[in-house]
């Protein structure tokens, strides 16, 4: 082989180095956005990266979990970049614990309210119901996830105590108490006025008092770890802008404060 077409090929093999996904570092390579959400926001999330994608080439990456857990996820991730749990509470927190959060934008709101089977066969009116013995309860688990950690303030708001249910249905996830309801699990459950949207075809909707009860307020928080934070940044301003705001409103999520 010549020196022109030896230096040709060498060249041809660096810059194929530097370009193929996988190879290099070890480092993402291609861009991605890792993402850690509230379960409970999944149903708008799985359609918001899916549009996004779509929109931008960009991948994002949900990790779904209740915010009690997806918190020490986020924390662990050398490599995070955006979390958003169902309240700002948790991303507060994080920062308070590890500093990591560089900026936080408002997303959308949370309202509790209580779930019934279709037809509402157990005649349930209200938080005091729960507390039948004829009444199977289902509830989140308070360390686990943002209802979980509300659900017991509503009911203290109402002159009620948490403890006092008989032997309720603990869940990590919020999904999973309209599962329950739905599949004729448990009768009643405390659940985001989000969720109950995607479960209306078989619950019905107890609304709580609005002055008793307890809004959460959904934003995301821009990590400091982020190793691509112009493409989160994007995925951010593609949520609250029109588009991402419409899709949110569509899949039953409040965009406005209630």
């Amino acid at each position: 082989m010549n020196k022109t077409a030896g230096t040709i090929v060498l060249t041809a093999l660096i810059a194929g180095a530097l370009i193929w996904p996988g190879c290099g570092d070890g480092k993402r390579q291609t861009k991605t956005v890792r993402l850690y959400a509230g379960a409970g926001l999944r149903p708008a999330v799985d359609e918001l990266a899916a549009a996004f994608k779509a929109h931008t080439g960009i991948t994002v990456e949900p990790d779904y979990a209740g915010s009690g857990l997806l918190i020490t996820r986020a924390r662990m991730d050398p490599e995070a970049d955006l979390f958003m749990p169902g309240d700002v509470w948790y991303v507060d927190r994080l920062h308070e614990q590890a500093g990591l959060i560089e900026a936080k934008t408002p997303v959308a709101y949370f309202v509790p309210v209580i779930i019934i089977a279709k037809g509402n066969p157990k005649k349930i009116s209200g938080l005091k119901d729960l507390f039948r013995d004829d009444v199977r309860v289902a509830l989140g688990k308070a360390k686990a996830c943002q209802i979980g950690r509300t659900s017991g303030k509503i009911l203290k708001k109402s002159g009620l105590d948490r403890s006092g249910i008989k032997d309720p249905l603990e869940s990590l996830t919020v999904n999973e108490l309209g599962v329950w309801v739905k599949m004729n699990n448990a009768d009643v459950a405390i659940v985001w006025d989000a969720i109950a949207a995607n479960f209306a075809d078989s619950v019905d909707v107890v609304e709580i008092p609005k002055d008793k009860n307890i809004i959460s307020r959904v934003v995301v928080g821009l990590m400091k770890t982020s190793k691509d934070k112009a493409s989160a940044r994007k995925f951010v301003e593609f949520m609250t802008g029109q588009g991402g705001q419409e899709i949110l409103a569509r899949r039953g999520y409040r965009t406005k404060a209630p």
